[in-house]
Formats: C-alpha cells, structure tokens, sequence
C-alpha cells in the first residue's frame, strides 16, 4: 500500500534511515512562499510536498486533477531549514502529505507525529515507500580497504556493463552494487549529532531518486496514495503516473546510452557524496570530498586524498555541487592537472534560472548532471 494511515506510517521501515540524512533544506526560519492550503481554486484537492523532487513526482501525478504545494520556499537548501508556524495548519487543510520517509528530514517527521495526535483525516504519502535503498556511500570500509573494493568492481569490464540488458540492470541485487561507488572520505565519522543532525553512515543512503528506475517507483507510490484519498481521479492519477514514468524511463536509456562510450570510469565531487545512485545505475565510481550529508567539511587529508585520485584516474573535471562552496573544487583545479570545473547537483531545489526556464527533475537531470557527466567521463 503506497498510502498509509498515520500509524503504519510512522512504523513502516522504522530505523532503516533514521539519521541517515536530516533532509537536503536550508535556511533560515519561515513559511512557505507559496503554500495557502485548503482546495484548489475550482476545488480540486490539495497535497503539500516536504522537498522540491516529490512535489515534482506529485505535479506529474496530479496534472489538472489536483493542485501540489512545494512546502519548501523556493531557493532553500541544505541542513537546517526550519518550517514557521503556520506550516502545520497548511498541510492539516489539505487533503495530502507527501515526505520523503521517516529520519530524512525531522520537521516532517513531525508533522506526520502532529497529524497523527489530531487524528487528522490528512492522507500520508511516504513517497520511499517500496524504494530499494543503497547503503550510505563507503559505511564500513575504511580506506585502506578502498583499492580491493575497486579491483572487485573492476572485475566486470565496461564492455560486459555495456551489453547488459535493461532488465538484467534492474534485476541486479543490492550486494552486488554496495562496493561499485567510492568515496573519498569513506572512512570517517561525521557525528553532528550535537547539533541535531546526526547521521548514521552505517545507515541507508536516502538519495534514490537520482536513479531514474527509483524515482519511478516513487512517482507509483504516490500515484497510489492520490488514488486513494481521490477516488474519483484514479484513472487521471494512474495514467498521469504511467506517462511521467515513460518519461522517467527515456532518461534511463539516454543516461545509458550517452555514457556507455566514456574514457573513464572515475569521478570526483567536491562535496557531500550524494551521487551514489548515480554511479551505481550506469557503472562508474564516484569519489566525494565528504560524506553523505552537505554540512560534511573536508579535512586537509580529503583534499590531498582528492589530489591523489585527480592523478591517478585521470580526471579532467572536478564535480561541483550547484548548491554548496565550489571553493574546494577550484583548489583542486588550481592545484592538479585538472582542466576545470563542472556542475553537479543531488536537486534539493532549483536555481532562480532553472525555475524561469520551468525546469523540472527530468529536466535537471538531463541539461545539468548528464551534460557535466558527459564531460567528466569522457563520453563526449
């Protein structure tokens, strides 16, 4: 079931992420710019959206049929957003409330406590819900242990990657995946929890939905949940869902396609690692400055580590997260061979241009991560 009653959400996978990343939002304390609550104008229903990325699943979904609030401002990113007051009485005058899933982003976690104490009528969409989760990027490993995991994933040639079936990619089993992305700074402990964003790296990695296979499930479970406090749209609400998917799935096969001639099977990001998904649909490695969270910093020995992989792969082009300092990866052009920067970003928002140009996940992830993927690997 993708639409749950209060309890069965707040115990469904209960531990399987919980820490694992306090949310991708940021800044500082207010409502949301854009959320009035309550119907729609030609009183359609209503769902309000914890994250930029679900209320684009949950805008496909709905189409004409309903109306789909970001709860975010827009711009926000990050650690540390903090909803205002009257975020609580927005979503309990609506019909649905989209989250990510329980331990992703704390003050949702709440509302979904808070509906559940009014005895709300206010359906809960657990958009991961389903999802088959990777665990968080080199949890375990230390570095030392970082080159045999490379060997074993080395062990299956970029050829033998290339002629794999789509259906054989899906099938693969998440053991098989665990070792095929790398960080960096896979080693060490980021214990915030002193600031109230503590995360497990022992945990799962929430950032599915830059598999395009993953995302897909998402956008089905939450037409699911639209079709069960609506009723009367199911049909809009399914067939909505199985065009936006065909979408989902073209970008799958133009990811594949596009990065299957690459020179090289290395990238470096000069940030938080949140591009494991990434590296683990289409069969490159992904190397990060940081772990799993954006208010990851590097240390001195990340840096030079990094240094040592820009020589030692080969790459041509530091990865830049859109929404974080790209100062790191300017030193590290400044300082190696490599020739310049590119941007990269996990989408917890949209920049003021992409907002202008109507961009949306699909969108994003073609013009900006497959482009910048396109030059860093060398399949250009």
């Amino acid at each position: 079931m993708s639409l749950h009653n209060r309890r069965s959400v707040l115990g469904l996978g209960a531990g399987a992420v919980v820490a694992a990343l306090a949310g991708c939002v940021d800044a500082g304390s207010q409502s949301p710019s854009d959320s009035s609550g309550g119907s729609g104008e030609s009183g359609e229903a209503t769902a309000q959206a914890s994250f930029f990325v679900l209320s684009d699943f949950a805008s496909n979904v709905a189409g004409n049929a309903a109306t789909v609030e970001n709860l975010v401002p827009f711009g926000q990113h990050g650690h540390g957003w903090e909803p205002g007051p009257n975020l609580q009485r927005t979503v309990l005058e609506s019909d649905a409330f989209v989250y990510m899933g329980e331990g992703f982003q704390p003050w949702a976690d709440n509302v979904v406590t808070n509906l559940e104490d009014a005895d709300s009528d206010v359906a809960v969409i657990e958009a991961r819900h389903g999802v088959n989760l990777l665990g968080a990027p080199g949890s375990g490993d230390a570095h030392g242990h970082e080159e045999e995991q490379q060997d074993e994933h080395e062990e299956e040639t970029h050829g033998e990657h290339e002629n794999e079936s789509h259906d054989e990619h899906e099938n693969e089993t998440h053991d098989e995946h665990e070792n095929e992305t790398h960080d960096a700074h896979s080693n060490e402990s980021h214990d915030d929890s002193g600031d109230g964003h503590g995360h497990d790296h022992s945990g799962a990695d929430p950032h599915f939905w830059l598999d395009p296979t993953r995302a897909a499930t998402a956008v089905e479970t939450i037409s699911e949940g639209f079709a069960e406090f609506d009723s009367s749209n199911a049909d809009t609400y399914t067939q909505n869902a199985e065009s936006y998917v065909q979408s989902l799935e073209e970008l799958d096969a133009t990811f594949e396609e596009e990065l299957s001639g690459r020179e090289r099977d290395h990238v470096l990001v000069a940030g938080h690692n949140a591009l494991q998904y990434l590296g683990n649909r289409y069969g490159f490695h992904v190397h990060a400055l940081s772990g799993i969270s954006p208010d990851d910093q590097p240390s001195a020995q990340d840096i030079k580590h990094a240094q040592e992989l820009i020589d030692e792969h080969g790459i041509t082009h530091v990865l830049a997260p859109v929404f974080e300092s790209d100062r790191a990866a300017r030193q590290l052009v400044a300082e190696t061979d490599a020739e310049g920067t590119l941007p990269i970003t996990p989408i917890p928002s949209v920049t003021e241009e992409w907002n202008e140009k109507g961009w949306g996940y699909v969108d994003v992830m073609r013009e900006v991560n497959l482009d910048s993927l396109k030059t860093a690997l060398g399949s250009e």
